[in-house]
C-alpha cells in the first residue's frame, strides 16, 4: 500500500500531520547511520510487553542503553559464532528434506509456507536451546506458537501506530471481544514459560554434563556467568533474549525463504540457471553435502537470487519510524520540525528505479551480476540499517544460504496452480500464504 501511495508523489509524502514516510534511499544515510540524531519513536513501546522490568534490546529506545546491550551480546550473534552450530542447522535441513522426499513420493501437494515456517522454528530451537521444538517431526504448530504470533501481530502493529491515549482502549477492547487474541496472549505466555524452562534445563545440563554443544543459549549463559549478576546481563536477560529471538526470528527468515523460492518458481529461466550453477558446484566438489555456508556464499547466481527475493519482498512490511529531535533535522534536502515522525519502508525503497533499474518491479537476479552492487547493497534494508540492524541477521542468512541450494539440487518444485498468486498479510511481518507446490525428486544434472 505504501509503495503504491508513494509512486505519484515526491521522495516523501504525508500520511498524517506528523508522519512522513520516505520513498527515497537518502533517509537510510541521513536517518539510520550511527551518527544520526533520529531515534526510535514510541511505536516500539508496543513491542516491549512487561517482562518483570526486563526489556529486550529491540524495543529499547534509549540509544546508549541499546548500544551497550548490543555490545554485550554481539559476539554471540557474529557469523563465526553462528557457524560453530552449523551442524544444528544441518540436522533441521535433513529432517525437512526427508519430509519433502516423502511428499514427492506420494505426489502430494505441500503448503510450502507452512513447512518453511516450521523449519525456521525448529532451527531456532536447535540453535538456542540445543533441541528442536518438534514442529517438523510432529507436523503441527507446537504450542500454537505460529498461530499466536499471527494473531498478535495486527494488534501490536495497531498499538504502535495509534495515538498513545488510544492504545490502552484498543488493547482492552481487543482482549475483551477477540477470543483469538485472548488465546494468542495465552500462547505467548506459554512461549515465555517454555523459554524460561528451556533456559533452566540448559543451564542445569551445562552444570552437570559439560557437553560440547555451542548453542546460542550456552553462549548467553557464559556471558552471564563471566560477568556476574551485577553486570547488566542477568539470568533474567538471558530468558528475555532467547524468547525475543524465537518471537522475531522464525517468521522473518521463513518469509525470505518463501519469497526466494516463490519467485524462482514463477521465473523458469532464473530457476534453471540457478539449478545449473548448483549442479556444477556439486559436480566439481565446491558444494558439499550438507551444504556449507562458506561454500554457498561463493556461488554468484545463488547470491543474486537470494538478494533479489529479499529485495522484492522484505520480511518487515511496515515503515520503520524515527523521531525528529529538538531543533529539527534536514533529510534529503528537506527540513523537518521537532516531533515529526519520519520513516522508510523496504517495500518502497527496494523498488527505487534509480538504483535497481527500470525493471525494478520484476524479479531479475542478473541485476546483481551486472549492476552497481555497492549502491544496491547500501539501499537494501531487509535487515534494517545502521546500529539497529537486526541482531539475528547472521542466523537468518546461514539458514537461507544452506537451505535454498539443498532444496534446488534435491527437488524440482513447481506451483500447484501457476496462475494463482500468493496471498500476503502485511502487518509488521509481511507474511505470505497459499504457496502450494508439488515436488519431484531429481539427481544432479537432471531437469
Amino acid at each position: 500500500m505504501v509503495m503504491t501511495a508513494s509512486k505519484p508523489y515526491s521522495d516523501h509524502f504525508r500520511l498524517s500531520t506528523a508522519r512522513r514516510p520516505f520513498s527515497t534511499r537518502y533517509l537510510i544515510f541521513d536517518g539510520f547511520h550511527k551518527r544520526s540524531s533520529l531515534h526510535q519513536t514510541d511505536y516500539y513501546d508496543a513491542w516491549a510487553p512487561p517482562n518483570n522490568g526486563y526489556v529486550g534490546h529491540f524495543p529499547t529506545r534509549d540509544e546508549k542503553e541499546h548500544s551497550e546491550r548490543r555490545r554485550i551480546v554481539n559476539k554471540a550473534y557474529s557469523m563465526s559464532s553462528v557457524l560453530e552450530s552449523e551442524n544444528a542447522i544441518d540436522s533441521c535441513t535433513q529432517i525437512f528434506c526427508e519430509t519433502m522426499r516423502k511428499f514427492a513420493e506420494q505426489n502430494s501437494a505441500v503448503d510450502l509456507g507452512l513447512w518453511i515456517n516450521m523449519y525456521a522454528f525448529d532451527v531456532l530451537g536447535e540453535l538456542f536451546y540445543g533441541k528442536m521444538f518438534g514442529f517438523m517431526s510432529e507436523r503441527t504448530d507446537i504450542g500454537n506458537y505460529m498461530k499466536a504470533i499471527d494473531s498478535l501481530l495486527p494488534a501490536f502493529t495497531i498499538c504502535g501506530t495509534v495515538p498513545l491515549y488510544l492504545t490502552k482502549l484498543y488493547l482492552a477492547s481487543t482482549i475483551l471481544f477477540s477470543p483469538s487474541v485472548r488465546g494468542a496472549l495465552g500462547a505467548v505466555k506459554h512461549i515465555e514459560k517454555a523459554s524460561e524452562a528451556a533456559v533452566k534445563r540448559r543451564k542445569q545440563e551445562l552444570e552437570e554434563i559439560k557437553d560440547d554443544k555451542r548453542d546460542m543459549l550456552r553462549k548467553m549463559l557464559e556471558i552471564n556467568a563471566d560477568q556476574g549478576e551485577d553486570f547488566d546481563f542477568t539470568y533474567r536477560h538471558v530468558c528475555v533474549e532467547s524468547h525475543s529471538s524465537i518471537f522475531a526470528g522464525a517468521d522473518t527468515t521463513a518469509i525470505a525463504i518463501n519469497s526466494i523460492l516463490y519467485h524462482l518458481m514463477r521465473n523458469p529461466a532464473a530457476y534453471n540457471k540457478l539449478t545449473t550453477e548448483i549442479d556444477a558446484a556439486t559436480a566439481d566438489g565446491t558444494l558439499s553435502t550438507p551444504v556449507a555456508y562458506v561454500e554457498a556464499i561463493k556461488l554468484p547466481y545463488l547470491k543474486a537470487c537470494i538478494n533479489e527475493g529479499m529485495r522484492l519482498h522484505p520480511s518487515v512490511g511496515l515503515t520503520m519510524p524515527r523521531l525528529v529531535p529538538a531543533g529539527g533535522a534536514t533529510i534529503s534536502g528537506f527540513h523537518f520540525a521537532e516531533g515529526y515522525r519520519v520513516g522508510i519502508n523496504g517495500a518502497v525503497v527496494h523498488y527505487d528505479k534509480d538504483v535497481f533499474g527500470a525493471d525494478a518491479d520484476n524479479f531479475n537476479p542478473d541485476r546483481w551480476i551486472e549492476g552497481d552492487t555497492m549502491q544496491m547493497d547500501r539501499t537494501m534494508i531487509q535487515f534494517g540499517a545502521g546500529p539497529r540492524t537486526c541482531i539475528g541477521k547472521n542466523i537468518s542468512l546461514s539458514e537461507i544460504y544452506k537451505l535454498i541450494p539443498q532444496i534446488v539440487r534435491l527437488f524440482h518444485i513447481r506451483l500447484v496452480d501457476p496462475s494463482k498468486e500468493w496471498k500476503t498479510h502485511n502487518y509488521w511481518f509481511n507474511k505470505q500464504t497459499d504457496i502450494h507446490i508439488y515436488l519431484t525428486e531429481r539427481t544432479y544434472g537432471s531437469n
